[in-house]
């Protein structure tokens, strides 16, 4: 059994020894993520690539990545690199199996892929007006203050992403007609992910400033749910 410990300054793993290939090119490459998913143990990781992308396995072409298909919350992709002619693996942090990735046309996954490529780097941990008082103990009022920031950024960030794929998606269409109920789905349930993200954020503000953030929408499963008290009333109806 091979492990390794990683600490790399690049997300780039050389993973060339363990002799995998598919469709004549050899797997060079693996990310840091993806190898600790398999906790450095390289000799199974190896085992599993040759599984994921035999003849006759679940896998589908992307563009110019293929990746697995399955119904959980990631798989894995092959993506040729640029520099030579060789594959990449990694993690895609969406499924085509799963119910969210069984609705993309086939013809738009190249899109949508590139969409969760963007979001993903922007998506981090919803804060809470606990982590706020953490940072300004350790960091004082600076500390918080660029915290905010970069979670702002990346809510600014993950709003162009979610612009640019349906630019993309609507033009492709026809630019004169209503988006697709497949596109409003999708842009649906990804803007109430964003705003329970940024709901959380300005709650945390709040409770951080003020000692208490008022009344707040529910958004656990993703919905606005508004409690009162005989009666609850959702916004968007799950």
């Amino acid at each position: 059994m091979t492990h390794v410990k990683i600490w790399l300054p690049e997300d780039r793993l050389d993973i060339t020894a363990l002799n995998v290939a598919f469709n004549g090119l050899p797997v060079t490459s693996a990310s840091v993520a993806l190898v600790s998913g398999y906790f450095g143990d390289l000799d199974e990781l190896g085992e599993s690539l040759r599984e994921y992308f035999a003849d006759g396995a679940s896998w589908c072409r992307v563009g110019n990545a293929v990746h697995t298909v399955s119904d959980g919350d990631a798989e894995v992709r092959l993506v040729p690199r640029s520099e030579v002619p060789t594959w990449h693996a990694d993690y895609f942090r969406a499924c085509w199996g799963s119910r969210e990735g069984a609705r993309i046309p086939p013809e738009f996954r190249p899109q949508y892929a590139s969409y969760v490529d963007r979001r993903q780097e922007t998506r981090e941990s919803c804060l809470r007006g606990q982590d706020l008082r953490a940072v300004a103990a350790k960091d004082g009022a600076g500390g918080v203050d660029k915290l905010v920031r970069h979670h702002q950024t990346q809510l600014a960030e993950w709003y162009a992403a979610l612009d640019q794929l349906l630019c993309s998606l609507h033009t492709a269409e026809d630019p004169t007609e209503d988006l697709p109920e497949w596109v409003t789905s999708v842009a649906t349930d990804e803007l109430l992910d964003w705003h329970r993200t940024r709901e959380y954020l300005t709650s945390a503000v709040l409770e951080y400033h003020h000692g208490d953030s008022g009344p707040r929408p529910d958004t656990v499963f993703g919905n606005l749910r508004f409690d009162f008290s005989t009666v609850a009333v959702e916004l968007v109806p799950g």
